[in-house]
């Protein structure tokens, strides 16, 4: 309670926010540093596994157990490890808020491209709103407004793939709910020897 004698307050800023309020605000100021340093990096490519890195991420985010990730292929491509890093996160942070507590990567190859696909069984993207969902500040349909995430997650997703020269897109999950696709272009895998 604030007091007008000049006292101090009696609660500070932490405790009237609600741990759901404290994590929207982590990943808002996430996705605000990633905007920040978005021009610094962009020289920083290299070889990477693509595999491992959607596995490494998965560790570390606790949504989903890395055994659910569906690996059909182990592609390599040319890129910034950060960066992507930050793609797989995003969107895995989109299917957990939206997905309705399925949250399953998966990792296919076809035709000299890489794909990471992440489904979740939540109410899907309606095809009106698959374009717009990668923009900045966008948050879905009308429902999805009040929404506890900045509407920033996406449009980095979206920035990050493009300058990788790949593309992303939102479709119907086989079964119901959302599929998030990344595609980039497959590089040759290390020598070896």
């Amino acid at each position: 309670m604030l007091h007008g004698d000049g006292a101090e307050p009696d609660v500070v800023l932490p405790d009237l926010m609600l741990p759901g309020d404290l994590r929207r605000v982590r990943r808002m100021v996430d996705d605000l540093l990633e905007i920040s340093r978005y021009d610094q990096d962009r020289s920083t490519f290299e070889l990477v596994d693509l595999t491992e890195l959607v596995l490494a991420v998965t560790r570390h985010h606790g949504a989903v157990a890395p055994d659910a990730v569906d690996v059909a292929a182990r592609p390599w491509i040319v890129g910034n490890r950060r960066r992507l890093e930050r793609v797989v996160v995003n969107l895995l942070d989109n299917a957990t808020r939206h997905g309705n507590g399925l949250v399953r990567p998966g990792i296919t190859r076809a035709g000299g491209r890489a794909r990471v696909e992440v489904d979740d069984a939540g109410p899907g993207v309606p095809a009106a709103d698959r374009e717009h969902v990668f923009e900045r500040f966008s948050r879905g349909s009308p429902a999805d407004r009040e929404a506890t995430d900045s509407g920033l997650g996406l449009a980095l997703v979206a920035q990050h793939v493009h300058d990788h020269d790949g593309r992303t897109w939102a479709e119907d999950r086989p079964g119901g709910g959302a599929r998030f696709v990344v595609e980039l272009p497959e590089a040759p895998p290390p020598a070896t020897g």
